[in-house]
């Protein structure tokens, strides 16, 4: 190719012609056309003109909610943790129920790092301002959780030099990276497990099989109540609704990401199945303390 057919295909990468169009204009040949284009587009030095197929983000919202609560349901609910929960929760020793609540708070007490993430990708001043609020409340409910554990005589500083487990820290780790490289899947997984095991209902903590299982086999109310108090301070803080709000303001979805989404739920749920399941295994035996202390 001559330096003058160089520059003359180069001009022509202006997004509205195709390999073939860059063909018939040029006359070289395919095989000549594709070795400048193809390295180029693999470097990122042009982009593909072609318009996007995208849904509006409601849209994908909705979908990526269907499959997650798909998998909810055939990953999580059924798992070995539900099972005796929603089952047999009489059989259970109760460092099961209490290290639930651990965990969960280990989960709760990292979740406004996480959401801070998420603040890049809001440039509308109304959305961050409701993240902020998401944010500020979280922390208040966070103190609702440490007073349930204060019944078990441990104290906050106790449980900031407590462990989470294995299952649950790879479970944070996962949703930080995600926090971090894919804000807005983060936000999709944020309601989709309250929401599911809530709907429809107008006191959603009523329904709640954890608390229900906790009033079954009669665990002392200083645990109960916080944590009855702090899963309807989570219902009122609707993570669906704050979902919903963000991605009505996304311009669009395109598939490729949709498709992407659809492999992290399935990694997401496997993982979420695990820390639960890493409950019963770890805290079912009784000889085992409640608390894994740093140091």
């Amino acid at each position: 190719m001559s330096r003058d057919d160089f520059l003359d295909l180069l001009g022509r990468l202006d997004g509205s012609r195709t390999i073939e169009d860059l063909e018939r204009e040029t006359g070289l040949d395919g095989e000549v056309v594709r070795e400048v284009v193809e390295p180029a587009v693999g470097w990122g030095l042009i982009d593909e003109g072609a318009v996007p197929v995208v849904s509006p983000g409601t849209a994908a919202l909705a979908r990526l909610e269907d499959l997650l609560n798909d998998l909810l349901e055939d990953l999580v609910l059924t798992g070995p943790f539900w099972r005796r929960i929603l089952e047999r929760p009489q059989r259970l020793h109760p460092n099961v129920f209490f290290g639930f609540g651990l965990e969960n708070w280990f989960l709760l007490s990292r979740e406004s790092g996480l959401g801070s993430a998420v603040q890049t990708l809001a440039e509308n001043v109304d959305l961050r301002q409701a993240l902020d609020d998401f944010d500020r409340r979280g922390s208040r409910h966070d103190d609702v959780a440490v007073r349930a554990f204060r019944s078990l005589g441990a104290t906050r500083g106790d449980l900031l030099r407590a462990r989470p487990l294995p299952t649950t820290a790879a479970l944070i780790k996962m949703l930080s990276w995600w926090a971090r490289t894919d804000p807005l899947f983060f936000v999709a997984t944020l309601g989709v497990i309250e929401e599911r095991l809530e709907a429809d209902n107008e006191e959603p903590v009523a329904r709640c099989p954890f608390l229900a299982a906790c009033e079954t086999v009669g665990l002392t109310p200083g645990f109960v109540e916080p944590m009855r108090a702090h899963a309807r301070a989570g219902a009122a803080r609707r993570h669906g609704a704050l979902s919903r709000a963000l991605f009505a303001r996304m311009p669009g979805i395109d598939e490729e990401t949709e498709r992407s989404w659809q492999a992290k739920a399935h990694l997401f749920m496997e993982t979420y199945a695990g820390f639960c399941d890493g409950v019963l295994d770890h805290y079912s035996d009784p000889h085992r303390p409640l608390l894994r202390l740093c140091g």
